[in-house]
């Protein structure tokens, strides 16, 4: 078999393997999830009447509070265990810590803060239950009964599931990551195959130019070119597919038995894999032959007398390494367009501060007139609201059970996040003038939206924003301004919303008076407390310390100047709160590292494959060398050495990848922001922003990277070829 041919079937059967090993070790994990789930129930056994509760987990590795969405303890009663639980003590699964990537675990007997909607509590850590798999709504915390009564939340009774009911929870998480690649890795599969395919496929025109012109000659019609060219590919395709289905599941078969223990049941075949990889087989082949047609039907029959050499094509190799690095830069491109919209702007204040679950009076907030750094504090409180009429949000219900097991019901609608407070930030006004529109929601029944609101509901200055606020209770603001605004990101983190029950998905703050939520909230206001502040700090303060440990000094800060200062329940009972700094660059760089891990972790996808496609680079240069037979030899003749002719073709090699960058650079920019266009209409509800951003240094640090896998392959290949034809 020819150089082109055994490159071209490698390259089909890496990218049909890498389809099928995916798809197949997904329904491996899915194979087990009943095993698994038994042995979790056998590890972990909630005893028979047992009562359970779900509160946040308020935990500080390094002292800087998590990003990202609140930890969620489920907590269990045992009333007997292998080691005795004194009063506020706890039995902790790893679990509890891995579902964040925690890796240095707190020790033992350090204390952990439990919210809950009525109060904040601590716990003791008695001892590690040996369970590190995450299992939403499982219990991963056990405490006494004695721990439960001081802990004041709302108590439901356990149900014990079977292992069939559970069995979901384990495929979902097993899953979850490659679901949301899989859709990649077909697409860069398939391109993969069929870069490799054309390549072969021209060269094999290009070298038996000479055999099609005879053929030609001799009665061989434009059609019989045709099913010539045909069966090459299907063979060649066909090949690929089945050495890439057998050496994957033999890869599996390897895997699984390898760790027997996390794979009890043993291996499954992903047939759905299997099945797209027959399909997609033969369009991928039409497609190779329909671009090789040209050339091929481009042979004329006077063409037999020609002794001329097969000349160099590298249009194959260089259109194959283009649409590789042009899917890294779209993927890149993608990442970064989508990612701009959820950096907070500048425009937010410096810190939001949250004193949760239950706030504090106005009176408690005056005690923070003179912070040391902070140059201006002011309080902020924030209400959810549902639009009218009602509009339920799709896809939002959970599926996980509660922290009773039983499944999780309701229903959730989409709602504005009322912000009121008596400072406005300089926010960029879209539309409308800031002093006025802030006059404007002082004085009156007004609010000012962001620029995502007004795109997502088609609002704008002048119209009425209405509100249902529940119990019968509905009013009509009147929209004075509209900013332009990233929000996503300082709200989530900033526990601002999914307070009161209300779902953690909104369409965007709005901005009010005091007065004008206290006339939306339908609770009593008695019960109402202030729950957040925004705050900025001083400039020399923040440049002195910097933002993570101005951010901790505050705070502190804060805690000590509220002192004893906790709310009383209804009952009478004096509830303590927890006080969490969330500084908007700490949220923001925040953002940005999930970003790159994430962006990160599906731009190797294509890179990967881009390995892959490097291989063509062989089949490249074995028919290079044959078309310079004669210029070599007469190299040779004149004393050149084997590194001096090998450099003519490692310097073919490096102009082909320069030129293949350059073109598929601004392709796959352009790919990229079609995909960004697509996600962001899918996205629709939010009213993001239409971003392009191009990460310049990711995209040169991803060029040098596939410049130096084109050179590692063509030097040794190269060499390899000049000293066979020496030799020869």
């Amino acid at each position: 078999m020819k150089a082109r041919h055994i490159c071209a079937v490698i390259g089909i059967a890496a990218a049909v393997g890498a389809v099928v090993f995916t798809q197949s070790l997904m329904a491996t994990n899915d194979h087990q999830a009943v095993a698994a789930a038994a042995k979790l129930l056998k590890a972990l056994p909630v005893e028979k009447g047992a009562r359970c509760a779900r509160l946040q987990l308020d935990f500080r590795p390094e002292g800087r509070v998590l990003q990202g969405p609140p930890m969620l303890a489920s907590l269990a009663t045992v009333s007997k265990s292998e080691r005795a639980l004194k009063a506020d003590e706890a039995l902790v699964t790893k679990a509890l810590f891995v579902q964040r990537r925690v890796k240095n675990l707190p020790e033992v007997g350090e204390e952990l803060m439990l919210v809950g909607r009525k109060g904040a509590y601590t716990v003791k850590i008695a001892g590690y239950l040996d369970w590190s798999r995450p299992v939403r709504g499982y219990p991963n915390m056990f405490v006494s009964p004695e721990t439960a009564a001081k802990i004041a939340e709302d108590w439901t009774d356990w149900k014990n599931p079977s292992a069939e009911e559970l069995a979901p929870l384990f495929r979902s998480d097993a899953s979850r990551n490659m679901d949301r690649s899989k859709p990649m890795l077909l697409w860069a599969a398939a391109l993969t195959a069929l870069c490799l395919l054309l390549n072969s496929l021209l060269l094999s025109v290009e070298s038996r130019r000479r055999e099609l012109a005879v053929l030609r000659m001799i009665g061989m019609t434009r059609g019989g070119i045709v099913r010539l060219v045909a069966r090459e590919a299907l063979v060649l395709t066909f090949s690929g597919l089945t050495v890439g289905v057998i050496a994957a599941l033999a890869a599996l078969r390897v895997y699984v038995a390898c760790d027997a223990d996390t794979f009890p049941m043993g291996m499954a075949v992903g047939k759905l894999g299997i099945g797209v990889s027959i399909v997609v087989a033969p369009f991928v082949a039409l497609l190779g032959v329909l671009f090789a047609l040209r050339d091929a039907l481009s042979v004329k029959p006077l063409e037999a007398a020609s002794n001329r050499p097969p000349r160099r094509r590298p249009l194959g190799m260089l259109i194959a390494f283009a649409c590789g690095f042009g899917a890294f830069v779209a993927v890149e491109v993608w990442g970064t367009s989508l990612t701009k919209p959820f950096i907070p702007s500048k425009e937010w204040p410096d810190a939001i501060v949250s004193i949760l679950p239950g706030g504090v009076s106005s009176f408690d907030i005056e005690l923070l007139g003179k912070l040391e750094g902070v140059e201006r504090i002011h309080e902020l409180q924030p209400l959810q609201v549902n639009f009218d009429p009602l509009e339920e949000m799709k896809g939002f219900k959970a599926k996980a059970m509660d922290a009773g097991g039983r499944p999780m019901r309701g229903k959730s609608y989409r709602n504005a996040l009322l912000l009121a407070s008596d400072y406005l930030p300089p926010f960029n006004f879209a539309a409308g003038e800031r002093e006025s529109a802030f006059k404007a929601i002082m004085s009156g029944d007004s609010c000012i939206i962001t620029e995502m609101m007004a795109r997502a509901r088609k609002l704008k200055l002048g119209d009425k924003l209405k509100l249902d606020c529940g119990r019968g209770l509905k009013v009509a603001l009147d929209i004075v301004g509209i900013v332009d605004l990233n929000w996503h990101m300082v709200t989530s983190r900033g526990l601002v919303r999914g307070m009161n029950r209300m779902p953690p998905n909104t369409d965007g703050p709005v901005f009010v008076s005091f007065d004008t939520l206290a006339a939306c909230d339908a609770r009593p206001q008695e019960f109402v407390h202030m729950t957040h502040l925004w705050l900025d700090y001083k400039p020399d303060f923040l440049a002195k310390h910097g933002v993570f440990p101005a951010g901790r000094l505050v705070e502190r800060e804060i805690v000590q100047a509220l002192g004893g200062a906790y709310r009383e329940d209804r009952d009478g009972e004096i509830r303590g709160n927890t006080v969490r700094l969330h500084a908007r660059d700490e949220i923001a760089d925040g953002t940005l590292s999930h970003s790159n891990d994430l962006v990160g972790a599906m731009a190797r996808v294509p890179y990967i494959f881009l390995v892959v496609i490097s291989l063509g680079f062989i089949a490249q240069l074995v028919a290079s060398a044959e078309a310079r037979r004669r210029e070599f030899a007469v190299l040779r003749a004149v004393g050149a050495t084997v590194w001096q002719m090998s450099r003519v073709l490692v310097a073919e090699a490096l102009k082909i990848s320069v030129v293949a960058l350059v073109f598929g650079t601004p392709l796959g920019a352009l790919a990229g922001w079609l995909f960004t266009s697509g996600t962001r209409a899918a996205m629709a509800n939010w009213g993001l922003p239409a971003c392009f951003d191009i990460p310049l240094v990711l995209i040169a640090e991803g060029a040098l990277g596939a410049i130096l896998i084109a050179l590692l392959v063509a030097v040794p290949v190269s060499l390899i070829i000049i000293r066979r034809s020496c030799r020869r």
